[in-house]
């Protein structure tokens, strides 16, 4: 359960030089379940409150966030606020469960408007805020890191750099955006070098380097994404039909920043633990990117003036590796390192009786699906031993919102 109270400061004046801007936005709230929901854990300021058992599970807190916080003038932004690469980040959904990017990051942008509603905008991006994390895969002489162990980020080198091309008129809008993401691993230090007995010089990308103590390394992902919104007038005032598909290769995150569940490494949807990092480091030192891809459908269709509807939909694919997966083990059972494919399907209603007031009802399904079948122990709420290869789970949501 959750009560959000949201502040927001929108300062707009005309300029010689266009309009300038200032934006905030922040977010107080005070829930409970578990700590590390979503990205929950890694955006906010939390601040434990009573608990019972276990605090990771069925912890209270309040939280806070600085959701917006950016200057415009003209074309230029700068300030955190939504990443410029997505297009469809769960617009009409409560619990936001299809694919899309949705990152909000520390940015600067220029965009440049064309006439007729074109405009292209590049953006320099905060990479810190759209890593999803690496993983160490276990090779067959024995390196005692497992597919289950992280492998550390090294510090940020280069900005994500974000290109878009966008158009914006009475039928709709369309986007073509990419983006690049350095993947870059921190040098292995004494201890971990020396511990790692099957491969003393030490795990660093693309390279062995025979001093413990191995330098970073870098590889750059990349992501690309285009998307369509129709607006469908004809059946009733602020009708509209999303459509979207993304594509990317070591920036997993500029595909699962929405989906509830599944969006952080080594989480999963219902009991399954499955693991989508941005890269997968192998003891003989090779650094693989993985590929995740994904497809929206979204429609919202008004009733009448005061009831509203929306139904969507998405699938997920993750493909790992191959040279990854073998060092990870395989078809073992205790290797999470697996190619998944994950869909989702679900609904919305929304009354407003009154203007700014709303109250509605989601419920969601989600179906994810691993190639093989794991031990059940890798997940939490399995029993040891039990093997899995899929789980569902359904999700709802009743919220009650003022806007004023």
């Amino acid at each position: 359960m959750r009560s959000l109270g949201r502040f927001e400061l929108d300062a707009r004046n005309s300029t010689e030089y266009g309009l300038l801007r200032a934006y905030t936005r922040v977010d107080f709230a005070r829930r409970t379940g578990s700590l590390t929901t979503g990205t929950g854990q890694r955006i906010n300021m939390v601040i434990g409150g009573s608990n019972v058992g276990s605090y990771a599970y069925t912890g209270v807190q309040t939280q806070i966030d600085i959701s917006r916080a950016f200057v415009q003038l003209g074309g230029l932004t700068a300030g955190r606020s939504v990443s410029f690469f997505g297009f469809y980040n769960g617009d009409y959904e409560m619990v936001a469960t299809t694919a899309g990017d949705g990152t909000v990051t520390n940015l600067l942008a220029y965009t440049a408007t064309f006439g007729s509603g074109f405009s292209a905008t590049l953006s320099l991006e905060d990479p810190l805020e759209r890593r999803n994390a690496y993983v160490y895969a276990t090779g067959t002489s024995g390196n005692i890191l497992s597919a289950t162990s992280a492998a550390q980020y090294g510090g940020a080198a280069m900005p994500d750099i974000v290109a878009a091309l966008r158009v914006d008129q009475s039928w709709g809008s369309a986007q073509l955006s990419g983006i690049v993401h350095q993947v870059r691993t921190a040098g292995l230090g004494t201890t971990l070098a020396a511990n790692n007995a099957s491969s003393a010089a030490g795990i660093n990308p693309g390279q062995i380097n025979g001093a413990a103590g191995a330098p970073a390394g870098s590889d750059y992902g990349w992501g690309i994404l285009g998307g369509v919104k129709i607006n469908l007038p004809m059946l009733a005032k602020g009708d509209a039909l999303f459509l979207q598909g993304q594509y990317s290769q070591g920036a997993s995150s500029t595909v699962l920043a929405n989906p509830q569940g599944w969006g952080g490494a080594g989480t999963g949807v219902g009991r399954i633990s499955v693991l989508v990092p941005d890269a997968v480091v192998t003891n003989a030192g090779q650094t693989s990117l993985v590929s995740v891809w994904g497809v929206t459908a979204a429609a919202l269709h008004y009733w009448s003036p005061t009831v509203r509807q929306a139904l969507f939909a998405s699938y997920i694919g993750a493909d790992i590796p191959a040279g990854a997966y073998v060092a990870a083990g395989g078809a073992n059972t205790a290797n999470t390192l697996r190619n998944a494919q994950y869909w989702t399907v679900g609904t919305n209603v929304i009354w407003s009786p009154i203007r700014g007031l709303d109250i509605g009802a989601e419920i969601n399904y989600q179906q994810l699906n691993t190639d093989g079948r794991m031990n059940g122990n890798q997940a939490k709420y399995t029993s040891v031993g039990a093997l899995y290869n899929e789980g569902s789970a359904i999700v709802g949501r009743f919220r009650v919102q003022r806007d004023f």
